[in-house]
This record gives structure tokens, C-alpha cells and sequence, in this order.
């Protein structure tokens, strides 16, 4: 993240981060204990395969005090510095990030958050409060464990079957297996795997095909390890090189109160 253009680590020395008092410091302790056990108690119970381990809520105070520290003016809004100028994790937090297609339409693509946040923040983190998330702390620290979860998230792909009514289709001139899967809301892969004896570079016209209505989804498979590294290489996208020092500093401070 970033604050005015610099990295939000350079903003203030690690010999001053934590002369702060005790109140000012440690203001976000509950809200952070309590948004990091509802992430760390939905993605237990959601993915139980997928080898989810808890979010210590100490990293999360410490990337705060790393990113905004209590001089910082985003200290009272912007905490964990999500939402600023020229910031990329909120919009991959809101999925808002749109791609122009060759036929011209527009594509919003997800990055896997709605895959993370859980059920209780998803009316927070949409993108009609955009604005409340960059001025209300609370908000803005559901949305920056969201990001950090969601780049530490291993994803994959897979088929699912939306009912089990199989169906026939004749092959009209110029289809392609992509084409048909699009045109029936069905997949490539439920073609094939119905229809194994054809060859998909050899369809001809009035062949008769059968398929299920399916999608593609996306999960989450695993999860990368989050430490100090991981964090200043994956949350502080502006490249701080101190980063994960100061993070190491302030999760030992954190530890000794």
C-alpha cells in the first residue's frame, strides 16, 4: 500500500512508531481480534481441506503500525493504508478491475475475494462503499485482511454440474466446442466427458451432442505461508525494502506488553 505517492513504512522511523501512548497504540486491538477470528473462524469451517492455518491478529496490528503509525493521518480512517490513490488492492478486493474484450464488452474479473470475505462482511466490502472503506477504520481493516488472505490464497479451477438433466444439441456450421459450452451454459469439459468419442477439431454439422448445464468455478486449494516476507512482498505492493524489518520490529514490540 501507499500513502501520498511514498511507501507508507517510510513515513516514520522505527524509533518513533512506537512512542506513541499505550491508548493511542493499541486503539485497534478489538476491532482487529475480533475481524481477524471472524476471517480465521469462516475459512476453517468453509475450506476444511485446504489446510488453513489461523491469522495471528499480532501480524495484523503490526502491518498497521507499519503502514500508518498514529502520526500518519490515515491512522484514524485508512489504518491498514487499503484504498488510497493509486492503490490496487481495494479494487481486487471489490473486483472492480474491468477488461476491454476483442467484441468489445466489458469483464469484471475477480480475483478470488468472494471467496474470503465472510458472509457477515460481504454487505461492508462492495463497491457502494467504496468511500466508507477508505474513511471508516473498521471497514478498512476488513478489507485489508481480505487482501492479505486473498494473495496468500491458492486457487484452482473446477466443473460443476448445475442440475443433472441431460440435454442434446445438433451442431450448426462454424460451432467449436467453446462456442457451444457458451451459447448452452455448459462447459468444455462436461462435452467431452459426455461425448468421448468425438473429436473436437472435427465437428460437423448436424451432429448431435449431449451435455449438462455447468459452470466453471473457482476455490481456494491451499495457502501460502504468511510471515514477515510474504507480507512485505505481497501486502506492501509499493516495495518498501524495509518493510519486512519494520514489521519484524513492531510484532516484537507488539509481543513484549
Amino acid at each position: 500500500m501507499s500513502y501520498d505517492g511514498m511507501p507508507a513504512a517510510c513515513h516514520i522511523h522505527c524509533s518513533d512508531r512506537f512512542s506513541q501512548t499505550n491508548e493511542m497504540r493499541n486503539q485497534y486491538d478489538a476491532d482487529i481480534r475480533q475481524i481477524v477470528d471472524t476471517f480465521n473462524h469462516y475459512l476453517k469451517k468453509k475450506y476444511p481441506t485446504s489446510n488453513y492455518h489461523d491469522l495471528d491478529w499480532r501480524l495484523v496490528k503490526a502491518i498497521i503500525w507499519t503502514e500508518s503509525g498514529h502520526k500518519n493521518s490515515a491512522w484514524r480512517l485508512r489504518p491498514m493504508q487499503i484504498g488510497n490513490n493509486g492503490d490496487a488492492g481495494l479494487k481486487a478486493v471489490l473486483h472492480i478491475k474491468k477488461t476491454r474484450l476483442k467484441n468489445g464488452k466489458l469483464h469484471i474479473q475477480s480475483e478470488g475475494a468472494e471467496l474470503i470475505i465472510p458472509p457477515e462482511y460481504k454487505p461492508n466490502l462492495t463497491v457502494n462503499n467504496k468511500h466508507k472503506i477508505r474513511q471508516n477504520p473498521q471497514l478498512n481493516i476488513q478489507a485489508g485482511v481480505t487482501y492479505l488472505l486473498m494473495r496468500h490464497a491458492k486457487f484452482g479451477y473446477k466443473t460443476v454440474v448445475n442440475d443433472d438433466v441431460e440435454h442434446i444439441i445438433a451442431v450448426k456450421a462454424g460451432d467449436n466446442l467453446n462456442k457451444i459450452a457458451l451459447s448452452h451454459h455448459t462447459t468444455i469439459g462436461v462435452l467431452k466427458q459426455l461425448n468421448p468419442e468425438i473429436n473436437q477439431h472435427h465437428l460437423h454439422t448436424g451432429m448431435q451432442l449431449k451435455y449438462k448445464k455447468a459452470t466453471v468455478k473457482k476455490y481456494i486449494t491451499g495457502w501460502q505461508a504468511i510471515n514477515f516476507s510474504s507480507v512485505a512482498k505481497k501486502y506492501n505492493a509499493k516495495g518498501d525494502r524495509n518493510y519486512k524489518y519494520k514489521l519484524r520490529y513492531a510484532y516484537a514490540s507488539i509481543n513484549k506488553e
